[in-house]
């Protein structure tokens, strides 16, 4: 499987001299979901705020053979479609039915592909009946399907998606989940819920003091409780308190 993502040693440092990220290799290949996990200020968001140029650091990022850099900025953003953890940071406009067509006519599309467009996302995502409703009168966990339509339609390579299970209840979590196993593209997760990400992501990065520590398989990230507990993601409490009823995470 060819890769669609390649970082070579990036290095970012914050105008207050706060060094973010420090050497960062990574390959994301093409239509797998990828995760990247990490206690906080481990560098996560900034991270993924590079992917799309929205950051800037030392070092060198290629998306489907394009550099990311000042000239390529338009053509990168068409590439990568980035969901942040806050969807009011998205949602801006009087109706749900703009703030997803917001994208495209910046794009340049015309009034009737924007209405074709627009209404496709909304059945696809079973938004339809949110269209002429404001976005900042919806749920929390609405806001995020919204957000996440907004960046659905303009037909991304990659969608890279901020802590996207953050203050959701299990079935928004659930409805979430299944909308990003469905997608045909490459997915890249932040969270640092790591049990939802193990179980959904093909590979994980564990990313700690803006150094990636490893990258490997999730059953293989899960196995290795001693790097999870020196980066503060030790889930093994959580196991205690299921395995009463019955439950052993490792055999299911």
């Amino acid at each position: 499987m060819e890769n669609v993502i390649e970082i070579s040693n990036l290095d970012y440092s914050y105008p207050d001299g706060h060094r973010a990220l420090s050497g960062i290799n990574l390959e994301i290949k093409k239509g797998e979901i990828f995760g990247i996990i990490g206690p906080t200020g481990a560098g996560k968001s900034t991270l993924l705020q590079h992917l799309n140029g929205l950051l800037l650091g030392n070092g060198e990022i290629i998306i489907d053979n394009l550099r990311v850099e000042k000239k390529n900025e338009k053509a990168i953003r068409e590439k990568v479609g980035i969901v942040f953890q806050n969807p009011d940071d998205q949602l801006f406009c009087p109706t749900v039915f703009e703030d997803i067509a917001f994208g495209l006519y910046n794009m340049g599309f015309t009034s009737r592909e924007v209405e074709e467009k627009v209404t496709a996302i909304l059945e696809k995502m079973n938004l339809s009946r949110l269209r002429e409703l404001s976005s900042h009168h919806l749920s929390f966990g609405e806001k995020k399907r919204v957000a996440l339509a907004t960046t659905l339609v303009m037909n991304p390579q990659v969608i890279a998606l901020d802590e996207p299970f953050a203050n959701l209840d299990y079935g928004n979590i659930m409805t979430v989940i299944d909308m990003i196993r469905q997608l045909p593209i490459t997915r890249i997760i932040i969270s640092q819920d790591i049990l939802l990400a193990l179980s959904i992501c093909n590979r994980i990065a564990l990313l700690d003091k803006g150094k990636i520590i490893t990258v490997a398989q999730p059953e293989v990230i899960a196995a290795n409780t001693h790097i999870l507990k020196n980066a503060g993601l030790d889930y093994t409490p959580y196991l205690q308190l299921i395995r009463p009823w019955g439950f052993d995470f490792h055999k299911n």
